[in-house]
């Protein structure tokens, strides 16, 4: 299959701890110093990229309240003193009150963080790989260096990413070691069974089933191991394969399965998300594609957010003229876990009798041309 780079993906690292108190919102509440009166500060669901808030510093303090749609998720807090300057750290927390103490000089591992039942197991993981994290920058920043310096060359290539001895594959090795013995150390926790669904294809089936057999009642049913099970029991669809159906809402209200849109045409599968650059910018090529290829493709998109309402209207202000589905329960859905979906957009192209054709992860300036000549060879 191939592979296109500019996905919007879900983020994952940081570090920290915090307190609950309100199943409807979460509540910020931050006393950090050095930083200028009315520096903005953002907060954003980087599973989404939805900004949930955003306000300012005033007396080197901001409150900030919000919903979290898929709770307990990692929230990014930006702070911005001007377009050069800014800090930023990342918090895993649920729809809680947390508080939040430190200064700039703190960002982003040193700050004090309090109240999140969820938070203190990153800060496990976080204290464990903080070092590692820190020297991957500092090899980065200078490659990047050698890079603008013009003598980046194929023997340094092979010096930072080598399979086996890259300078960088070293350090993620020894990052995923740590990860996976915190995982198994620590599966009966949300953070823990999160990072086993971001880095699931890194484990064997049998890693995974053991992980899914350690776990409390708390956990036996909940939304990680339906995602986990799922991801076992349906391999990636490959070219020639049939599609996997499924059953989602419509933008009408309609529940209809994805078997009835093969009907003589090419379908396109668009997995795709409000708050994601890449599918903003692919939306007008995709429009021009829906117009120019109505005789021969259908487009259908999954929305993989979960907040329906978000997605009702943006379908309206966007002015879709094909089927929008709404994935119920977004990134934990059967679908997004079917599919392999592992960032958006995500495109499979099926020819008429729901045959994979090929599949796109992420979005490039070739990708239109790419799809009609596939349609176009087909027909």
């Amino acid at each position: 299959m191939k592979k296109i780079l500019f996905l919007t993906i879900s983020s994952l690292l940081i570090f920290f701890t915090s307190c609950q108190k309100s199943n409807d919102s979460f509540k910020i509440s931050a006393k950090l110093e050095g930083f200028p009166e009315n520096s903005k500060v953002k907060i954003t669901d980087t599973s989404t990229g939805k900004v949930l808030d955003s306000t300012t510093l005033k007396e080197n303090q901001f409150t900030s309240i919000g919903f979290i749609a898929e709770s307990p998720t990692t929230i990014n807090i930006q702070i911005k003193s001007n377009s050069n300057d800014f800090s930023s750290t990342f918090i895993f927390i649920g729809n809680e009150d947390v508080k939040i103490s430190g200064s700039k000089k703190d960002f982003p591992d040193a700050l004090t963080i309090t109240g999140s039942k969820y938070q203190k197991y990153k800060s496990i993981l976080d204290s464990q790989t903080v070092a590692l994290n820190k020297e991957r920058n500092k090899k980065l920043q200078k490659m990047f260096t050698l890079r603008q310096e013009g003598k980046w060359n194929d023997s340094l290539q092979n010096a930072y990413w080598s399979r086996e001895n890259g300078i960088i594959t070293k350090i993620d090795n020894q990052t995923d070691q740590i990860r996976k013995k915190f995982i198994e150390d620590n599966i009966n926790s949300d953070y823990a069974l999160t990072e086993l669904i971001t880095y699931k294809t890194y484990y064997s089936k049998k890693f995974i089933e053991n992980q899914i057999a350690k776990l409390t009642s708390d956990y036996k049913n909940s939304k990680y191991v339906k995602v986990l099970k799922t991801y076992l029991e349906n391999k990636p669809l490959e070219k020639g394969d049939k599609f996997y159906d499924f059953t989602a809402e419509n933008q009408n209200g309609k529940q209809v399965p994805l078997s009835d849109f093969f009907k003589n045409k090419y379908v396109l599968l668009e997995f795709s998300s409000n708050y994601c650059g890449w599918c903003f910018k692919a939306l007008p090529e995709i429009k021009k594609l829906s117009k120019e290829q109505s005789d021969s493709l259908e487009i259908i998109t999954v929305n993989i957010d979960n907040d329906k309402k978000d997605w009702i209207d943006k379908y309206k202000s966007n002015n879709l003229t094909w089927n929008s589905l709404y994935a119920k329960n977004g990134r934990y859905s059967n679908v997004y876990t079917k599919y392999h979906v592992y960032g958006t957009p995500t495109y499979y192209l099926f020819d008429q009798n729901g045959t994979v054709v090929e599949k796109w992860d992420g979005y490039n300036d070739e990708l239109i041309d790419e799809i009609k000549m596939q349609v176009k060879n087909g027909n």
